[in-house]
């Protein structure tokens, strides 16, 4: 490693001051070359563009120098970082391809992020999400090393952000990365299927039902139910969630927590230090992230959408394209209620 980037000081980028992303294509290609076992991570520093958009280019470019900064000081001797591209880091492990290791170090660096050397940014509480690949064990040439670590990164983007993947063919094998034109016309067909499955149903109830369990799996939600003063109604648990024993929450405490533009009110991080009554009873119940949204047509009230995370102690970064969807259904779910003149406690006696 030494001697290889000895001779490319001068390959630095600008602005991060690691290595640019050709300096760091070449190495890979050495290793490759010479048979050299090695790990590739993409790092991504989640919703990135918000940061640029609400504090402005400079402000972002501090973030980027900061995280760069701390991935190297991290890394020491175990691997080299260059720049991806906008705010995207590729780092290459050299000679680490065990599970166990390659998981220490990621695991380490993921929670180093909320603690930079930079004062200034760690009120931000801000995240990364990894993916990661391993030479030879999952691909023999540099396309297939990103398009593994790509699919990865997808899978922990998809499961909430914050987190690191190591790429499992058992696991990952079968996903299909997505350009931003097919993402957005996905996100386009789930608020149609949303609008449509409810509308288009003769029986409320089961269309309910299936929307219902259509994003709890399709937004790997560990708990998605409606919810009113006194019960839980069209309950869906994720395959790995193993928790069943959610109660329902003060009503009058979540109405104080939504906000009065959106009517949705989300945790990213519950850790226990909580001091509002909705977040202490969500802890108690092994939730570690939280999303609720009001259902509510005109002045009428009916109950709320609720979404529970609790198989990742670090939270998940809930995303706007979430609870868009979320909104989609409340607000649908409502205006059918109120028009039909039933409560939700009205649909579960029809059941």
């Amino acid at each position: 490693m030494d001697s290889f980037f000895a001779n490319r000081k001068n390959k630095i980028d600008d602005l991060t001051k690691v290595y640019t992303r050709e300096v760091i294509n070449e190495y890979i290609m050495e290793l490759i070359s010479n048979n050299k076992p090695f790990s590739l991570c993409i790092l991504d520093i989640d919703n990135f563009k918000y940061i640029n958009d609400g504090y402005g280019h400079s402000f972002g470019d501090r973030v980027l120098v900061s995280v760069a900064k701390n991935i190297k000081k991290l890394l020491g001797n175990n691997g080299v970082v260059g720049r991806y591209g906008g705010d995207e880091f590729l780092i290459v492990l050299d000679n680490i391809i065990d599970y166990d290791a390659v998981w220490d170090i990621w695991h380490t660096l993921l929670g180093s992020t909320s603690n930079l050397d930079d004062d200034k940014l760690n009120y931000l509480n801000m995240t990364v999400t990894m993916g990661a690949s391993r030479f030879p064990k999952d691909s023999q040439n540099i396309e297939g090393l990103f398009e593994l670590a790509d699919k990865a990164l997808y899978r922990g983007k998809m499961k909430g952000r914050n987190c690191f993947i190591i790429y499992l063919p058992e696991k990952h094998a079968t996903i299909n990365l997505k350009t931003e034109r097919d993402r957005a016309v996905s996100s386009m067909y789930l608020h149609s299927r949303v609008y449509n499955t409810l509308t288009n149903s003769n029986d409320l109830v089961v269309g309910i039902e299936e929307i219902i369990n259509y994003l709890g799996n399709y937004l790997m939600i560990d708990h998605l139910c409606l919810v009113d003063d006194k019960n839980m109604y069209f309950d869906f648990y994720h395959p790995i969630c193993k928790k069943r024993d959610f109660k329902v929450i003060n009503s009058e405490d979540i109405k104080k927590m939504l906000n009065p533009q959106t009517m949705v009110f989300n945790k990213n991080t519950i850790t226990g230090h909580e001091t509002n009554p909705v977040e202490i009873e969500s802890y108690k119940q092994g939730v570690y992230s939280v999303c609720y949204v009001e259902i509510k047509a005109f002045d009428k009230h009916f109950g709320f959408i609720r979404a529970d995370i609790i198989e990742n102690p670090r939270g998940r970064i809930w995303q706007n394209a979430d609870i868009d969807v979320l909104l989609t259904l409340a607000h649908t779910l409502g205006l059918l209620l109120y028009y039909r003149g039933i409560s939700l406690n009205d649909l579960k006696k029809s059941k």
